[in-house]
């Protein structure tokens, strides 16, 4: 009788791709060997269409019972793939708001030296407007710079 059949714990099936080559082929059976580097654990493959593997150190009745232990590092690591998951969602969400700050940022910057270093007329009535049309700060800077190229005029009744 050999040890894999010995023991109470049937292994973890090995969900092998598809789209690969088949698992006999890909297996890589030079480190399934009992020296120093060998592989930690035994592949049962007594029926080829659903091999399995059981690690050489199975203690069923570790980890509530689950097969070698296996199925709890599979918990685990499923555990951590989410978390990864879930934090490269959260750096891209923070490289948004970071990018979105910057480009407020220089909006305001665009906003303060076109007020500073050009007679913008009718600057407050033309701010007043855009903000109140829920224009951006990018937006309003547009509008005064066409101001003083003379291509937008705002009506002041105060003028006439």
């Amino acid at each position: 009788m050999s040890p894999l059949n010995e023991r109470a714990c049937a292994g973890i099936p090995i969900n092998w791709p598809d789209n690969v080559h088949p698992f006999l082929v890909m297996f890589p059976w030079e480190s399934y060997h009992d020296r120093p580097n060998a592989l930690p654990f035994t592949v049962n493959i007594t029926h080829l269409s659903e091999p399995c593997a059981q690690s050489k150190h199975c203690d069923p009745n570790m980890f509530d019972g689950s097969p070698c232990g296996l199925a709890h590092m599979q918990d685990i690591a499923k555990m951590y793939a989410a978390q990864v998951k879930e934090l490269k969602l959260q750096a891209c969400n923070d490289s948004r708001k970071y990018m979105t700050s910057l480009t407020q940022l220089n909006g305001y910057g665009r906003l303060l030296m076109a007020i500073s270093e050009n007679d913008v007329p009718c600057l407050q009535q033309i701010i007043k407007i855009a903000l109140d049309n829920g224009a951006s700060v990018h937006e309003v800077v547009n509008r005064l710079e066409d101001a003083i190229e003379g291509i937008y005029c705002c009506h002041n009744p105060q003028m006439n």
